[in-house]
C-alpha cells in the first residue's frame, strides 16, 4: 500500500535543517559537515551557520513559513530559546510531519508529545546522535566514522555506543543499511523502529543496544515480527531492570538473541548478514597455529559448545591429507609451511561427513601462506557445499583488506579466536531461539476444562476479608481447579529424586514469570540455580525449559505441572506470587509440599494484560450457521495450520488468486505461508473459517489485518472458497475482524481492492467503507472505514 509511516523520518529525500540560534553551534558544525553529500535537497532555516565549507551553496531561510516546496524531515541541531510547541507547531503547518532532535530539551516529555499528537509530527530524540542511510547518502550523523554501505541495521539508545560500534565494524569492512541513535524516546520507540526495519529490504539483518523498551508487550511483538525475517542481536544495560533470567527468557521468545557485552554485538555482525544456518553436527577448528586453535577450544569450552571429534574413520581420512604435517583432533593445527589448500582439503572432507556441521579456518599471517590463492579455494568450497564455513583471520595491515574482501564474499569472517566461537554460538542460540518464537500456546485453562471464574470468586472472597497471604489449606482448592492436588506421601514415593521448587513471581518490566529450581534446602538458595519462563508454556516450551535444567531425558510429570502452573499464571492475575518449595510428586500426579502465595486486587484489568507474551486468542473462537444450515468454527490461525492455509490458496481459481493477492501466484512460497499462519497477536489477526467433513479441518474461509505501525491504522484483507460465496461468512469474518482491530485500539482499517474487482467494492460499500482511488496506481482503489466508537457498539448489539 503507501510507505511505512516511518519512512520520511528514517530514510528521507529532502531535509529541512532548523539551526537555532547560535551560527557557532558545535552540533551544527558537525551535522552540516555529514550532511554535506545532500546539498541538493537540503534547506537551512533559521539563523546562518559559520561553516567553513564556503564551496557549498545551500538555501537559506528565517522561517519554516518561507518554504515553497514540502520536506520529508526537519532536524533541531542548534541551541534555541524557542518553545518545542512552536517548533512542532512550525513544522506541521509547512507540511513536514518528522522530526529529528539533536538538542536537549528541558521541556517535560508529556508536554512535547501532547504537541506532537496535535500537529500530527512524529520525533526521534531528543539528544539524538543521528541517523544514517549510507546507500541513499543520507547522513545526519554526530559520529567521527561515518559507516560503509552494507546490509546490517543498528538501532541504539546510545550515541556514543552506536558511534563506537560503527567504527569497530568499519575497521572489520561490516557495512550497514541504517543506522539509528534514537537518544532519549519520547515519541517513536524502539518497537516503531524495529516495525520498520522488519519490512526494510535494505536491512537484513539487525543490531540493538537498548537502554529501555517502552511498553514491554508490544516491544516483545515487534521484536518478535522482525526476528521471524531476520536475525536479531540484543545488547542491553543494566538488563533493562529486568530480572537477567525474565530478560533471557523474554527475549528468546521472540526468536532474537541476547549478548552480554558490546563486543557480543561485533561478532554477531559478522554471522548475521552472511551465515548459513548450522546443519546437524559439530564445529571443527582448523589452523596453521596451535596458540590460537586453542584460545577458541578455551572460548568454546566456557560457552559449553562441543567441538568436533573425529572418529576413526574420519580420522584417516584427515590424517592422509595432513600427511604427518600436523594434528588432527577437535583443534587440528597444519604446519604453517603447508600450502592453502592442505586447509581447504581437511575443511571439504570434514564437511562432507554427517559429524561435521561447520568448519572454522583460523589462519595467522605468514610468508609461508599464499592469501591470494587461500581466499580463491576457500570461496569456491563455500559454492560447492551448503554447510557453515567460518573464517577467523589474525593480524592487521593487508589482512585487513582479506577479511573484508571473504566477508563479502559471503563467508562469516573475524578477527579473533574468541569473537568466532561467540559468532559460532550466536548461530545456534538464534536458531534454538527461532524454534521457541514459533510457539504460540494458549494458557491451557480451556482445553483443560479449568473452571476459571470459580478460581477468580475464590481469589476475590479472600480479597474482600483483606486476606492477602494464604497458605496451604487456603490456597489448595484454588490449585486443584489447576489439576494440581496437594496429598500427604513420603519423598520415596516420589517420582523425582530430588525436590522441586516452582514460583510465579512478578518481574518489574516483564511482569508474570515462572522459576523452576531443583534441590536446595529453602526457596533462596534454589534461586541461585533456577531456570526462568514466561507463560504461556507449552510442551515445547516446559520441555526447553526442563533442559535447561536436568539431564536429558523424559519427564512428564514435570511438564504438567509446569502446563498447570502456566495455566494459573495466565488465568489469575490477582495471584501475584505463588511458592511451591520443597516439592515432590508421585504416579498419580499428586504434590506434596509448601505452599504460599500472596494476592492483589486487579480491578479493570483486561483479559491477559498482566503477561507480556500474548496467548493464542481463544476468546475469539466462535461458531456460524451459515444460510444453508451447516456450521462452521471461526477462530485465529495457529501456525500448525500452513498446510491448512496452502491447500486453501492452491485450490482457488485462478481470478480469485489474482483478486487476492493482486499477482498471478499459483502457489503460496515458504515465506509467505510462514508470514500466513506464524503471526502475533498483539499486533495482528487473521481470522479462519474452518468446516469439519469426516473429522479433519478444511478451511473455507480468511480475514486478516496487520498493524500500519502508525498507532492507528491496519490493512485488512478477506478470501472465500468460491463455492461459500453468498452464505453470510464473509460479512462474519469482517465483523470479527472489525472487533479485534477495535480491542487493540486501532481506529481506522483501509484495504487495497483492485478497481476491476467489482464484487469486492460493492461488499465493501455494504459494510461502510468510503471508496476512493489509489493516488498511486489508478487500477486500484482504497477502502477505508473508520472504527468509531458508535461503530464498534453497534456491532457488538448485533451478536
Amino acid at each position: 500500500m503507501s510507505q511505512h509511516a516511518l519512512q520520511p523520518l528514517l530514510a528521507p529525500s529532502s531535509v529541512v535543517v532548523l539551526t537555532g540560534q547560535d551560527p557557532d553551534d558545535s552540533i551544527l558544525m558537525a551535522l552540516l559537515h555529514s550532511l554535506s553529500k545532500l546539498k541538493d535537497h537540503l534547506t537551512l532555516v533559521g539563523v546562518t551557520p559559520k561553516w567553513k565549507d564556503s564551496t557549498t551553496s545551500i538555501t537559506q531561510l528565517s522561517t519554516l513559513s518561507e518554504l515553497d516546496k514540502s520536506y520529508d524531515l526537519a532536524i533541531l541541531a542548534g541551541k534555541t530559546t524557542q518553545p518545542m510547541g512552536e517548533i512542532i507547531a512550525a513544522c506541521g503547518q509547512a507540511g513536514i510531519h518528522s522530526l529529528l532532535m539533536l538538542s536537549w530539551s528541558g521541556e517535560a516529555s508529556n508536554d512535547i508529545q501532547q504537541h506532537l499528537r496535535q500537529h500530527n509530527v512524529r520525533l526521534i530524540g531528543p539528544n539524538s546522535f543521528g541517523i544514517c542511510r549510507p546507500k541513499q547518502r543520507f547522513s545526519a550523523w554526530l559520529g567521527l566514522t561515518h559507516p560503509l554501505p552494507g546490509r546490517l541495521a543498528l538501532m541504539s539508545q546510545s550515541g556514543t555506543v552506536a558511534s563506537a560500534l560503527v567504527d569497530w565494524a568499519s575497521w572489520q569492512g561490516i557495512g550497514f543499511s541504517q543506522v539509528i541513535a534514537m537518544g532519549s524516546p519520547v515519541d517513536v520507540m524502539p518497537s516503531q523502529i524495529l516495525d520498520f526495519l522488519s519490512n526494510d529490504f535494505e536491512s537484513q539483518a539487525i543490531l540493538m543496544y537498548l537502554q529501555s523498551v517502552g511498553q514491554p508487550t508490544r516491544f516483545l511483538s515487534s521484536l518478535r515480527a522482525a526476528s521471524r525475517s531476520k536475525p536479531v542481536a540484543v545488547v542491553t544495560e543494566h538488563n533493562l531492570g529486568a530480572d537477567p533470567r525474565v530478560l533471557d527468557a523474554a527475549l528468546s521468545r521472540t526468536g532474537a538473541v541476547r549478548g552480554r557485552r558490546l563486543n557480543d554485538l561485533i561478532g554477531a555482525a559478522s554471522v548475521m548478514t552472511n551465515a548459513r544456518r548450522i546443519k546437524e553436527g559439530a564445529l571443527m577448528i582448523i589452523g596453521n597455529g596451535a596458540g590460537p586453535g586453542e584460545l577458541a577450544a578455551q572460548r568454546a569450552a566456557e560457552l559449553n559448545l562441543s567441538l568436533l571429534e573425529p572418529e576413526e574413520t574420519l580420522r584417516k581420512q584427515l590424517e592422509e591429507i595432513v600427511d604427518h604435517r600436523g594434528h588432527i583432533g577437535p583443534v587440528s593445527t597444519v604446519w604453517a609451511s603447508c600450502a592453502s589448500d592442505v586447509f581447504v582439503d581437511l575443511a571439504q572432507t570434514a564437511l562432507s561427513n554427517k559429524s561435521c556441521g561447520a568448519v572454522l579456518l583460523m589462519l595467522s599471517p605468514t610468508a609461508l601462506i599464499d592469501l591470494s590463492s587461500f581466499y580463491e579455494q576457500v570461496i569456491e568450497l563455500h559454492r560447492k557445499q551448503k554447510k557453515l564455513i567460518m573464517v577467523c583471520l589474525l593480524g592487521g595491515g593487508d589482512i585487513v583488506t582479506m577479511r573484508t574482501r571473504i566477508n563479502e564474499a559471503g563467508i562469516p569472517t573475524f578477527r579473533t579466536p574468541e569473537t568466532a566461537i561467540e559468532g559460532f554460538q550466536f548461530l545456534e542460540q538464534f536458531q534454538r531461539n527461532q524454534r521457541l518464537a514459533k510457539q504460540s500456546p494458549d494458557s491451557n485453562a480451556a482445553s483443560e476444562q479449568v473452571n476459571v471464574e470459580q478460581a477468580r470468586m475464590q481469589l476475590q472472597a479472600f480479597l474482600r476479608q483483606d486476606k492477602k497471604q494464604l497458605n496451604a489449606v487456603d490456597f489448595a482448592p484454588i490449585l486443584a481447579l489447576f489439576h494440581l492436588s496437594l496429598a500427604n506421601f513420603h519423598r520415596s514415593q516420589s517420582v523425582i529424586n530430588a525436590a522441586l521448587h516452582v514460583r510465579i513471581f512478578r518481574d518489574p518490566v516483564f511482569g508474570t514469570a515462572i522459576g523452576l529450581a531443583l534441590g536446595g534446602s529453602d526457596q533462596g538458595s534454589a534461586q541461585k540455580s533456577e531456570v526462568v519462563g514466561l507463560p504461556p508454556l507449552n510442551t515445547l516450551l516446559a520441555r526447553d525449559l526442563i533442559s535447561q535444567l536436568l539431564p536429558l531425558g523424559n519427564y512428564p510429570q514435570i511438564e504438567a505441572l509446569l502446563l498447570n502452573i502456566s495455566s494459573l499464571a495466565c488465568e489469575l492475575p490477582e495471584c501475584q506470587t505463588l511458592q511451591l518449595s520443597k516439592l515432590y510428586i508421585d504416579k498419580y500426579d499428586c504434590l506434596t509440599g509448601e505452599v504460599s502465595a500472596t494476592l492483589a486486587p486487579c480491578p479493570n484489568v483486561r483479559r491477559y494484560e498482566h503477561l507480556a507474551i500474548q496467548p493464542y486468542p481463544r476468546q475469539w473462537v466462535s461458531t456460524l450457521t451459515l444460510r444453508d444450515g451447516s456450521s462452521i468454527t471461526v477462530r485465529p490461525v495457529r501456525p500448525e495450520d500452513s498446510s491448512m492455509i496452502a491447500d486453501f490458496v492452491r485450490g482457488m481459481s485462478k481470478e480469485t488468486r489474482y483478486l487476492r493477492f493482486i499477482s498471478n501466484i499459483e502457489e503460496l512460497t515458504p515465506r509467505m505461508l510462514s508470514t500466513m499462519s506464524h503471526i502475533d497477536y498483539d499486533r495482528e489477526m487473521a481470522f479462519m473459517a474452518v468446516q469439519e467433513i469426516d473429522g479433519k479441518e478444511h478451511l473455507i474461509g480468511t480475514s486478516r489485518y496487520i498493524d500500519n505501525f502508525d498507532d492507528q491504522s491496519c490493512e485488512f484483507a478477506v478470501v472465500l472458497d468460491d463455492t461459500f460465496q453468498g452464505q453470510g461468512l464473509a460479512s462474519y469474518l469482517m465483523k470479527q475482524l472489525f472487533l479485534a482491530a477495535a480491542d487493540k485500539g486501532i481506529r481506522v482499517m483501509k484495504g487495497i481492492v483492485l478497481a476491476e474487482n467489482k464484487r469486492m467494492i460493492t461488499f465493501c460499500k455494504h459494510l461502510g467503507f468510503t471508496i476512493t482511488r489509489d493516488p498511486d496506481d489508478i487500477g486500484q482503489v482504497i477502502a477505508t472505514l473508520k472504527l468509531t466508537d458508535g461503530f464498534v457498539t453497534a456491532l457488538h448489539s448485533k451478536k
